[in-house]
C-alpha cells in the first residue's frame, strides 16, 4: 500500500472586525401623533399616546414615560422592544384634575443612538 503526501493548505479569510465598518451614528425618530403639546383635559378624559418610531437600521427599545410635572412622580412607565427598523406605540392614561403631566417617548437602536419626543399636558 502507498502512501501519499498530504499537503495541508491553510486559507485565511478576512474577517470584518467591528472597527471596519462604519458606525450607525443616525438616531432614530419618533413621531408623536397625540396628544399635542399645551393640550388640556377634563378630569376623568383619557390621554391617548400615539405614534411611531424608525430608525435606519433597528429599533431596540421604546420607552414611553408619563411623569407628573408637579410632583415629579413617574405614572406610566412602558418599554416594549419591537426588533425591528420601526413601530408603532398607543397607550393611555387617564387625566386627573389639577394634574400636569410630561410625556416622553425614547427610542433607542442598537448603536444606542438615541431619539426623544416630548409634550406636556394639563387637566383642569
Amino acid at each position: 500500500m502507498k502512501t501519499w503526501p498530504v499537503f495541508i493548505i491553510l486559507a485565511f479569510i478576512s474577517c470584518s472586525k467591528d472597527g471596519d465598518s462604519p458606525k450607525d451614528t443616525e438616531l432614530p425618530v419618533v413621531i408623536l401623533n397625540t396628544p399635542a403639546n399645551n393640550q388640556v383635559f377634563n378630569a376623568g378624559q383619557p390621554i391617548t399616546i400615539s405614534g411611531s418610531v424608525t430608525d435606519n437600521e433597528y429599533i431596540a427599545e421604546l420607552h414611553i414615560h408619563v411623569s407628573n410635572t408637579n410632583t415629579g412622580a413617574l405614572l406610566m412607565d412602558v418599554h416594549q422592544y419591537p426588533a425591528g427598523p420601526g413601530a408603532t406605540f398607543n397607550q393611555s392614561i387617564t387625566a386627573v384634575s389639577g394634574v400636569n403631566y410630561r410625556i416622553q417617548v425614547i427610542a433607542r437602536d442598537k448603536e444606542v443612538n438615541e431619539g426623544r419626543s416630548t409634550v406636556e399636558v394639563s387637566c383642569n
